[in-house]
């Protein structure tokens, strides 16, 4: 028994997910870090040697990544599928990334050993972007990087890892590449030696698989963004300082607090509408748009006039989307205001709408915090409907009021059955739904059936 259990867990543990494109990925990668090792060892200038160190450490951190991410999907692989609602993605700018120099540190150094190639490593999973290299010498203050580092398709939950790479131009040239520039140099002039020295085969291989994955930059610090970090100028930060290198040449003077700019722009502020149709209030039909935190609409009109109506209705974490199937609508209550009613043409679309509404809380409470830093979009404020019957219109109340509502209260009289469907954030920031069930005792009811859509923190 105990030896079906051992072989049980133990194809499980070398379960191995085979996807084709992180597979290539790696292989491409494996391939690049063998061509660059080949060149390191025949480089003879400080800018090839510099360049081919760098790709090498762009490489290395690649394929580190595609693994990560295939022991990723393996974990994932035990977990039930997430059929709820997932916040919509973004689009993260890094840039404007300043580091202050501090050279008393290295005032016993030559001044031929305080140059230095510096360069920024980005990485959000398996995308990786680096910046353009710049070299300082003792007359710089400060490393400016002006690149912008973007990143696509951004999930809420995503941690940017910084890195600062640094190599001592005194050192990127080895010694046996110099030896290797002297010989050749000396073989094309007077011609190869009668007799060579012969190298074991066993230590040439040695030597190679030695040198093959070592890049002479060295990691000197990291910092790492979330979307706690998003603000709209630059503002300083701080850095966690790599231990302190043997060799006191490769560490780069850099202080423990730098200047960056980060940015982030949420889809769903970002585009023009995330969700558009049709519906209609007191008979009036309206082109409505879903963007921005608000639902907007224009009346539908055969003919141009001035007398357009227009709304303007916000949606915030704390909306609730209550929904009638046997009248095909759905209103939406926001605290502080009068719920509005708006019909649809059937069902179909009835559920288009609802999974919409759902879906813009969940990005608004996913990316809410960002919106203040935002570059500049069109804001919206809110703005009643206005109809000939001021009896429907969304009007502000006032909070005396709004703070004695209760449950009953806030929603319609006469309901027999009311589904409340609460959106959790839970601890590993994945959306969760818990559905409870509410009755009122009532004789005069109806046989209305309403379902409520609550979205809270």
């Amino acid at each position: 028994m105990s030896e079906n259990n051992s072989n049980g867990e133990k194809r499980v543990v070398s379960f191995f997910i085979w996807d084709p494109e992180l597979e290539r990925k790696i292989d491409c990668e494996v391939k690049m870090i063998d061509g660059i090792s080949k060149l390191l060892n025949v480089a003879t200038t400080v800018e090839q040697t510099i360049e081919c160190n760098k790709a090498l450490v762009l490489s290395q951190q690649r394929m580190l990544a595609f693994m990560a991410e295939i022991k990723r999907k393996q974990q994932n692989l035990l977990k039930r599928d997430n059929l709820n609602l997932e916040p919509t993605k973004a689009t993260v700018i890094l840039s404007d990334i300043r580091l202050p120099l501090t050279w008393t540190n290295m005032k016993k150094a030559k001044s031929d050993q305080k140059k230095f190639a510096v360069f920024c490593l980005a990485r959000i999973g398996c995308e990786i972007i680096d910046t353009q290299m710049k070299f300082i010498d003792k007359q710089s203050t400060d490393v400016l990087f002006t690149d912008n580092l973007t990143f696509g398709n951004v999930p809420h939950d995503f941690q940017l890892h910084l890195e600062i790479y640094a190599l001592n131009k005194s050192l990127a040239v080895s010694t046996a590449a110099k030896d290797f520039a002297d010989r050749y140099s000396y073989f094309s002039t007077h011609g190869s030696p009668k007799i060579r020295r012969k190298v074991p085969e066993n230590e040439t291989t040695d030597k190679k698989t030695s040198t093959q994955q070592q890049s002479k930059f060295v990691l000197i610090a990291r910092a790492i963004y979330t979307k706690e970090s998003v603000h709209k100028i630059a503002k300083v930060r701080s850095l966690t300082m790599e231990r302190l290198q043997e060799n006191p040449l490769n560490q780069l003077p850099i202080e423990h607090s730098f200047i960056s700019r980060f940015v982030i722009q949420p889809l769903c502020y970002t585009r023009s509408a995330t969700f558009t149709g049709i519906v209609e209030n007191n008979n009036i039909s309206y082109s409505c748009a879903l963007t921005g935190g608000f639902l907007n609409g224009e009346e539908i009109m055969r003919h141009n006039s001035s007398d357009q109506r227009t709304f303007s209705i916000p949606i915030t974490q704390d909306t609730i989307i209550l929904s009638r199937n046997d009248h095909l609508s759905f209103s939406i209550y926001n605290r502080g205001f009068d719920q509005e009613e708006f019909f649809v043409q059937d069902l179909f679309i009835l559920n288009i709408w609802l999974r919409a509404l759902q879906q813009h809380i969940v990005d608004i409470r996913a990316w809410e915090q960002t919106t203040e830093h935002l570059p500049s979009i069109r804001r919206y404020s809110y703005q009643p409907i206005i109809t000939s019957s001021s009896s429907t219109n969304l009007t502000k109340k006032s909070a005396l009021k709004t703070k004695a509502r209760s449950l009953e209260n806030i929603y319609q009289t006469g309901i027999t059955s009311q589904l409340i469907t609460t959106n959790v954030l839970n601890p590993s920031k994945n959306i969760s739904y818990t559905s409870d069930h509410y009755s009122t005792d009532d004789d005069d009811n109806d046989n209305d059936n309403v379902s409520v859509f609550h979205t809270r923190l």
